[in-house]
């Protein structure tokens, strides 16, 4: 589980989180204040018909965004992430029969080929955890540690996040575009100078989160249509690095699948979330660095499955039972290791 053996709700966890509150708190007091009201006009005796139906519609849409936004932000930051199971397969085992309890097979390993371990958790880490810091646990497919949702984004809660996103962008930017009447009708009737700041203050940090927001989501677009994580995302681009070794990409529908669930029609509700126990991720392709053969010629691109690694560590295994008995020495060492532990926080 995240934050564990930590304190979650320190201050430092608990800012953040009570600024994005306040924000949303904000932009809604003055969009339902100072723009809602205006078109539902309660007070009025006389009322513009056309004025309160526009009210209505734009009170339903606003207020729906709201409700799906809310249920994101708190699914987010109450689903655990996912974290590596108490099982033989990635717990720390030495002695005899190491190698065959140690069997788990993963295609991301360190630049020696073993598995990687994390010393902190003393597990070995599944294809595509990371351990963070801040919740001082490795979490499975990790994104990133997002300081507003005081939560790590990973397997479990990947898909909240990113509909979170999505519906604070779209609500932002539908608050900007249906708002802009009550600005402009400022300027030509008469109107209390602490409501006219509110509203263009309202309008305003509605207008840079939309913008924050809007280039988020679409990074994160991205990043889903090619099956990459954030921190896979930077070690791609830093040479050498393991997980540029290794594509879990099966396509556009795939790819979306493995975020949003598998069902098309549910996708864009926080339910249904994507199916599998977060350890274990089919690839497409292997493309590891071998050496070239002796005589010069090139050697083929592997393909492997995790079948062929599975019988290939097994082997190994077999035929170097001493070896398996000193793993946990050795895991230990300090060899450079393919983490990204150095998450970006969103």
């Amino acid at each position: 589980m995240a934050f564990r053996h930590v304190d979650r709700w320190t201050a430092s966890n608990t800012v953040p989180v009570v600024f994005v509150l306040g924000i949303i708190a904000t932009i809604w007091l003055t969009y339902v204040k100072l723009h809602l009201m205006r078109l539902l006009q309660p007070h009025e005796q006389e009322v513009d018909e056309t004025l309160r139906f526009e009210g209505y519609v734009q009170l339903g849409i606003s207020q729906s965004l709201l409700l799906l936004m809310m249920i994101c932000f708190l699914r987010a930051v109450w689903t655990d992430p996912g974290s590596v199971p108490e099982t033989g397969d990635w717990l720390s085992v030495t002695g005899p029969g190491a190698s065959r309890r140690n069997s788990a097979s993963t295609f991301e390993v360190k630049q020696s080929g073993k598995r990687r371990f994390c010393q902190k958790c003393n597990k070995y880490k599944p294809d595509r955890c990371h351990h963070c810091r801040v919740c001082n646990s490795c979490v499975l497919r990790m994104d990133h540690h997002c300081p507003w949702i005081a939560n790590c984004v990973g397997w479990a809660n990947h898909k909240y996040f990113f509909l979170l996103v999505l519906y604070s962008g779209t609500n932002c930017m539908y608050i900007v575009a249906t708002m802009s009447s009550t600005l402009a009708n400022m300027m030509v009737e008469e109107m209390e100078t602490k409501h006219r700041f509110h509203l263009v203050f309202g309008m305003t940090v509605a207008w840079i989160m939309g913008v924050l927001l809007s280039s988020f989501l679409l990074f994160h677009c991205w990043l889903m249509t090619y099956a990459l994580t954030t921190i896979e995302f930077c070690e791609k681009r830093t040479a050498g690095r393991g997980c540029g070794n290794v594509s879990f990409s099966h396509g556009l529908y795939e790819n979306l699948r493995a975020v949003l669930g598998p069902r098309p029609l549910l996708w864009f509700l926080p339910l249904d979330p994507p199916t599998g126990d977060g350890l274990y991720f089919p690839i497409r392709h292997h493309t590891g660095v071998t050496k070239e053969p002796s005589d010069g010629q090139a050697a083929p691109e592997q393909s492997g499955t995790r079948a062929s690694v599975s019988s290939k560590a097994e082997a190994a295994a077999g035929s170097s039972e001493p070896e398996a008995r000193s793993t946990e020495p050795e895991v230990r060492s300090n060899e450079p290791e393919v983490t990204g532990e150095r998450a970006a926080a969103a």
